[in-house]
């Protein structure tokens, strides 16, 4: 993407400087500037600049001039604004952008030499302020490639590049921006798998970032999951995470003041499996007098209270060697006298077998497992794949808990509109006689938003951060007995079974991450559309009725 006028764009006349916006400072290079300058080239980030002209200098050789350098490959940048004013207007610029090149916290200003680095700095710098958690870089074989954000869950259009830009945009981050050890190799390639852990700072506070990149039929693609990991900012509370006080004080505190057993958590990538492990950890009783380890495949968040082991894979590492590092990692923990481990995720035989010895022993452990419930969590431990007996996994003091959790987007609380206006009557049915919900208290996003909740950029209205959905299921006597013989149908109808509260209730005993979602829908948090995006249809669910 070169520097050139936007199709049937006019030059736009401006007479206030208030009339520009927010500017980083002047890009020098390409058009010097004289004693009496007629042009201005302002920096507005992430490769986008604003051209302003005095009237005498369109059409000239100048002109011509900058236009024609500003085609060439020197320059990748996106004009967004072409404005006309007075020299007296171009020198109260000039005289700004002095200023702001002289204050401690001066911005890199673009140029033909720094455009990669500070264009990667500058997409991650503007994700993090737009609240997003991943951000994908598509590069295509064409022209122009993507960036797109996921925020809130969802993933949204943001711009596009020249894909040369981009190209050595994430080239340059790759070698410059990763974390010592991490990278799975020298320098990038876009014809192989790459990964590595990023870490910068923005605004101040240190951001991780877990890069990976993977080659594709048509292109490369890059996505990098934006991790807060500055040592002055607090490890969140349970309380702050999002669970109802009956999942805190019935359910996760207790199996967390447990002394011994697994606590395994499930959900989708970008479900807050991590944050919500750190916060379980760090409220351990008497965490001070323990020894944490944490092994993962790579450590994303640092912890004070925890030594951590992370597992360096290269990109040309076969499935085994990485597996082999992983449980080589796992067995010098066990000789290294732990009291915890956190272990990244179950995902294989060893890695079980090693995870159930340190149970065995009177170790606690907490990890993730792959499942879509907790049910599905149970039997996949058992499965050939991980390998479990049934036998070990039903022992007394094997499991403290089983939980499954997603994150769904929260309405904006100054714009909500009411439910009745955006569900169909199908849907307002099953919510009043199958759940037995009052419409009346819930709410839908308004598509237009607020001031509170509208990101005008990437089309966000509507809704304004995350809110957690979970089901736990803490095992008794006659769950496990029905573990012991994989009779999951029955293992689901006791613990789903032991309900004895409505969907209105904040009560979550045997309710799924589902139900949690209706009660958060019930008292207008969540949209319930929402609901069925995320999980399935109203009318399609299974109740189970309280006996």
């Amino acid at each position: 993407m070169m520097l050139s006028l936007i199709k049937n764009e006019t030059y736009l006349p401006i007479s206030e400087i208030s009339e520009i916006g927010e500017f980083k400072g002047l890009i020098m290079g390409l058009y010097p500037l004289t004693a009496q300058p007629r042009c201005v080239v302002l920096d507005m980030g992430c490769a986008e600049v604003m051209l302003v002209y005095t009237q005498s200098f369109l059409g000239t050789g100048a002109h011509l001039g900058l236009l024609a350098l500003s085609k060439s490959q020197r320059f990748l940048l996106t004009v967004i604004k072409e404005l006309i004013t007075s020299d007296e207007l171009i020198q109260e610029i000039i005289q700004i952008s002095q200023i702001k090149s002289n204050t401690r916290k001066k911005s890199l200003i673009i140029d033909e030499g720094n455009k990669f680095i500070v264009l990667y700095d500058e997409i991650m710098a503007k994700a993090i302020q737009l609240n997003a958690t991943d951000v994908h870089f598509e590069i295509r074989h064409q022209e122009h490639s993507h960036v797109r954000l996921r925020i809130y869950g969802r993933l949204k259009a943001w711009k596009k590049f020249p894909t040369e830009l981009l190209r050595g945009a994430l080239t340059a981050a790759y070698s410059a921006r990763s974390k010592s050890g991490t990278n799975s190799a020298g320098a990038l390639s876009l014809e192989r798998p790459m990964n590595t852990m990023t870490e910068q700072l923005i605004d101040g506070l240190q951001i991780n970032g877990r890069f990976n990149g993977f080659p594709l039929v048509n292109g490369y693609d890059v996505v990098v999951r934006l991790l807060h990991n500055d040592p002055k900012v607090k490890i969140p509370s349970i309380s702050s995470l999002g669970y109802t006080d009956f999942h805190i004080k019935e359910q996760i505190e207790p199996a967390i003041s447990r002394n011994a057993g697994m606590m395994a958590i499930a959900g989708s990538t970008g479900s807050g499996k991590s944050t919500a492990l750190r916060a379980f950890i760090a409220t351990l009783p008497n965490i001070e007098g323990l020894k944490v380890y944490g092994v993962e495949d790579p450590v994303e968040y640092l912890n004070p209270f925890m030594s951590q082991i992370s597992i360096q894979r290269s990109s040309d590492d076969p499935d085994e060697v990485v597996k082999m590092k992983f449980l080589s990692a796992l067995r010098s923990v066990l000789r290294m006298d732990p009291d915890v481990l956190m272990l990244g995720e179950i995902r294989d035989k060893e890695s079980a077998s090693l995870a159930s010895e340190f149970n065995r022993t009177g170790h606690r452990v907490f990890t993730t497992v792959h499942g879509d419930g907790c049910i599905d969590v149970l039997s996949r431990l058992c499965s050939d794949e991980i390998g479990i007996s049934s036998n070990t996994l039903a022992g007394k003091n094997f499991l403290s808990a089983v939980m499954y959790q997603k994150l769904l987007p929260q309405l904006c609380e100054f714009c909500k509109l009411p439910a009745r206006h955006f569900l169909d009557q199908a849907q307002i049915s099953c919510l009043t006689d199958k759940f037995l919900l009052s419409i009346d208290s819930m709410f839908c996003a308004n598509e237009r938003g607020c001031d509170h909740c509208k990101v005008q950029e990437i089309g966000l209205a509507g809704t304004k951060g995350l809110s957690i959905v979970a089901e736990i299921l803490i095992p008794n006597k006659k769950i496990l007995q029905a573990i012991a013989i994989e009779d999951w149908a029955s293992v689901e109808k006791l613990w789903r079974g032991s309900r004895r509260e409505a969907f209105d209730s904040s009560n979550m005993q045997g309710k799924t991450a589902f139900e949690h979602a209706l009660y958060k829908a019930s008292i207008g948090i969540l949209d319930p559309l929402d609901i069925e995006t995320d999980f399935e249809s109203f009318q399609t669910y299974n109740v189970l009725q309280i006996t």
